[in-house]
């Protein structure tokens, strides 16, 4: 760009007065027509409202003796102009407002609120930046003069927040007019998790814009980084032979996870475009139930034969390792290609040239079978510090590798199913942009939890009715409910994580449930004692006199019932996530409102019996 002069906003531009030569105003600019120069968006021409005629005309700036911020000045009379056809097709500088842009610089998506124009020395108006602020909006709407000052005055001073323009991309047809190579190249340049991240806040026409202007090993990264709702949107909307270009070009595990979510046959249409050593390899992995370690497992790894020397080693490594996804281990097999061993990268770098792979490599292999549960593959590298562990078959043949990338997706999508479940939902709810399908995701559960409060209202009738007479211990009935739900959420909770990482054996079950129960009495005996002081000040302090018993009795009722609910609730929050564990359920569904609506209707019931047996007996 030429040197600078003098910024201004389009907002304050739009409306500014045109004059004739007398000085008599004859129009006023409604907008610009933009041309790009030295790859930056200029103003070419103005749409100028005559006055006399009530028509929008177009004026370039040869029309003008002055073109400026300060004063627009016609050399012609205005009724001499062109009309301004809407129909030409040329961008203008308002339909850049609203829009939705990356910011390279920052990742991430903006909308234009206004644009920073620049006046240089020659004359020219050029687009210098946008800006993004909330300021900016108001300037639009004519407040900033208003609003301002009353920010300003409460120490909020609105800032406009501006992107240069050699930092933004954009996605409507009329911007991608003004958008430069450089510009392009930046968006190449960004790491495909960002991309991904962009991608997830674009409208699915804007998405697509983005993956066809994409090379395709880029575009295979970014969309492997993408949410699942995402891939398979792009997937279904893309062009097949578009959309198989780019499953080439993901690793053969990614391709067949997306595949195997996808609609059959859209993805037997997509397979049949692929190259056929590339397409036979995914197909290898569509057999695997998608869950365990041959449905998560990639088949490019790096082998090496037993009688290889760490020179020839070094010499395969070398023509391979650009086809490969893991590169951290090679391992060894036979001349039937049974696994023998595994040798890393670093055992290679320290042995001597001349040594046989057989005498460095390490034959003490953990590996897995291709239908090993995704959870105890995880737990496995998790357990052993690998990088990546093989799956074998019956025959020891290696077949794959699960990498430690894979193994994280895993916990990640196992984290966030139990958290789901704790709340009795499920993560799918994600993906639902209604209310009507969130209710349904919820609906169930909260029913199950209304049902067990049906049950507690007909406990506390009984319990109202049989206590009358001593109606301060009605007072205690939340608090000891609420005590014993959250001691089960607690209990239920460690033995599910223990349960998740198999950090438990058989005998530690046993030892758990001791503890808890050992726990949930010290916690009562301590919460006991608590309220059973408070429950003594409450009673004294209301109508104790009238009542048959003492308030320090009432009050170690009290006290002792929430010592029993609150160990119930320990004892039984930790045995319910190892019976379903046992049953082959998910523990997860233990927790959440199960554990919750189960720990209330026994707390009730442990305070209504502790009440019924002490209050007999004094």
């Amino acid at each position: 760009m030429n040197a600078q002069k003098e910024k201004f906003y389009l907002a304050l531009l739009i409306g500014a007065p045109v004059y004739t030569e007398a000085g008599q105003q004859s129009g006023h600019i409604t907008d610009f027509i933009l041309a790009l120069r030295n790859n930056w968006p200029c103003f070419d021409q103005a749409i100028v409202f005559d006055h006399d005629s009530s028509t929008n005309r177009i004026a370039s700036r040869g029309c003008f003796k002055s073109f400026s911020p300060e004063k627009f000045v016609l050399s012609s009379p205005i009724n001499e102009l062109p009309a301004f056809d809407p129909e030409v097709l040329r961008p203008t500088a308002t339909q850049l407002w609203d829009k939705s842009v990356i910011d390279t610089g920052n990742v991430r998506t903006v909308q234009i609120n206004d644009l920073e124009i620049l006046c240089d020395e020659q004359g020219e108006i050029w687009v210098n930046a946008i800006d993004i602020s909330f300021r900016a909006a108001m300037r639009r709407l004519g407040l900033e003069r208003f609003i301002g000052p009353i920010f300003n005055k409460i120490g909020f001073a609105l800032q406009p927040e501006i992107i240069e323009w050699d930092k933004i991309i954009g996605f409507d047809e009329q911007v991608f007019e003004l958008t430069t190579s450089s510009t392009s190249d930046n968006f190449q340049n960004l790491h495909p998790a960002d991309l991904a991240d962009i991608l997830d806040d674009l409208e699915d026409s804007q998405r697509i814009s983005v993956i066809e202007n994409l090379d395709e090993d880029v575009a295979a990264e970014t969309l492997a980084e993408a949410d699942s709702e995402t891939q398979l949107q792009i997937m279904e909307d893309l062009d097949t032979e578009t959309a198989s270009e780019i499953i080439e070009e993901m690793d053969p595990d990614e391709a067949a996870d997306l595949l195997q979510e996808m609609d059959q046959n859209r993805a037997r249409e997509i397979l049949e475009h692929m190259d056929l050593d590339e397409a036979s390899d995914v197909k290898k992995l569509l057999q695997h139930d998608e869950y365990t370690a041959g449905g998560i497992m990639t088949t490019e790894y790096a082998t090496i034969f037993e009688d290889f020397t760490i020179a020839n080693a070094f010499s395969h490594m070398r023509l391979i390792a650009a086809d490969i996804e893991i590169i951290y281990y090679m391992y060894v097999i036979d001349k039937q290609e049974h696994l023998k061993g595994v040798i890393s990268i670093r055992d290679l770098l320290s042995a001597n040239p001349g040594t046989l792979v057989s005498d460095v490599m390490d034959n003490d292999i953990v590996s897995v079978a291709p239908d090993t549960p995704q959870e105890e593959v995880a737990t496995l590298i998790g357990k052993y510090d690998y990088m990546a562990i093989p799956v074998v078959n019956r025959q020891q043949q290696i077949i794959g590798v699960v990498t430690v990338d894979d193994v994280m997706d895993v916990m990640e999508e196992e984290a966030t199913e139990d958290i789901f479940m704790l709340a009795g939902t499920g993560d799918e709810e994600l993906t639902y942009s209604s209310p009507l399908q969130a209710c349904k995701a919820r609906l169930p559960w909260l029913l199950i939890t209304l049902a067990t409060g049906f049950i507690t209202s007909t406990i506390l009738k009984h319990f109202m009715a049989e206590f009358k007479d001593v109606i301060a211990l009605v007072l205690f009935v939340p608090v000891v409910m609420a005590m014993g739900g959250n001691t089960g959420i607690q209990s239920s909770t460690l033995v599910i994580r223990g349960l998740a990482l198999n950090s438990f054996s058989s005998g530690d079950l046993f030892k758990r449930l001791l503890r808890e129960i050992a726990a949930g009495a010290m916690m009562g005996l301590a919460c006991g004692l608590v309220v059973g002081l408070w429950a003594e000040y409450l009673i004294r302090s209301g109508e104790a006199s009238a009542l048959h018993f003492s308030s320090t009795f009432l009050a170690m009722t009290v006290g002792l019932a929430m010592m029993g609910a609150m160990t119930f609730a320990a004892v039984f929050g930790a045995f319910v996530p190892i019976l379903f564990d046992r049953f082959k359920i998910d523990p997860a569904v233990a927790s959440g409102p199960f554990v919750t609506s189960s720990n209330d209707i026994f707390a009730l019931l442990i305070y209504y019996g502790v009440s019924i047996l002490l209050l007999s007996v004094a």
